[in-house]
């Protein structure tokens, strides 16, 4: 999965049992890239439309989702929502990287070490230090946001050694005649194939539920229509989620299987 929002709980299973190196900001990485980057166009230019997807539903205050499988074997996960703001409040959202930490679940740390302003687009490379409980993981990523083209592009750092293997993904907001805004999250992922299919799709699930869903609650605060929800709780979820996904995957214990199963259904609605 792509970037911090999506990939919590399948980030803490790989850390779990060692799936990644460790990461190195003094070393670059072991490749330069495996998934195609996403470059800065309106969403059909990758397949995402809006066919027989209601007004209500993008306004229902969760994130209407998609999966889309593309070539390569990689599966092209997408979450579009619409949120009462305008598109210049939901960008200074997900621009805020620094604040990550106080906005986004699962995400302990995130600090800026580079920005750059060249020819209208703004390139910030970030690191995360992602995860939950005893299960972390830092990767440095880099973002580059063009704002007339109302999209922001992500991929890793190759120049930094990160604990995540690849990931790329991409941003769009729309605004809206109405003063709402509509916005696209899409990332491409090639998930192992020793994780047994009830948990992809588990986790894939989870993931995109949580994609955009931050930045509609951090608007809304902004209009002081919602209240901050308990961090330590959410947090101490996220871990014991993780441990169990962990155990049930390396046991192959149904019954673990089916207690996994049964707290992600619970965390999606």
């Amino acid at each position: 999965f792509g970037f911090i929002m999506a990939p919590i709980w399948l980030l803490c299973l790989a850390a779990a049992i060692g799936l990644t190196t460790a990461s190195d900001a003094s070393k670059p990485h072991p490749h330069t890239g495996i998934l195609t980057k996403y470059e800065r166009k309106p969403p059909s230019a990758y397949g995402i439309s809006l066919a027989g997807i209601a007004r209500e539903e993008l306004r229902s205050g969760k994130p209407v989702q998609k999966l889309i499988a593309i070539q390569g074997g990689f599966n092209r996960a997408v979450s579009i929502q619409e949120v009462p703001a305008p598109a210049t409040l939901v960008w200074s959202k997900i621009m805020d990287f620094n604040q990550y930490s106080s906005m986004v679940e699962g995400v302990a740390e995130c600090k800026i070490y580079c920005e750059k302003h060249k020819r209208g687009v703004i390139e910030v490379h970030a690191r995360y230090k992602v995860g939950a409980g005893p299960f972390n993981m830092e990767y440095f990523m880099s973002h580059a946001f063009e704002p007339s083209k109302n999209s922001m592009t992500f991929h890793l750092d190759y120049d930094r050694c990160s604990d995540v293997s690849d990931t790329v993904g991409y941003w769009y907001v729309e605004q809206l005649d109405d003063g709402w805004c509509r916005i696209y999250y899409s990332t491409d992922s090639q998930l192992p194939s020793w994780i047994p299919v009830w948990a992809k799709d588990q986790l894939t699930k989870v993931a995109l539920r949580r994609s955009t869903g931050w930045v509609d609650d951090q608007c809304k605060r902004v209009a002081g229509l919602s209240r901050p929800k308990g961090k330590k709780l959410k947090h101490a979820a996220t871990a014991l989620l993780a441990a169990l996904v962990w155990r049930a995957i390396l046991n192959k214990g149904p019954r673990l299987q089916q207690c996994v199963a049964r707290v992600l259904f619970r965390r999606q609605s």
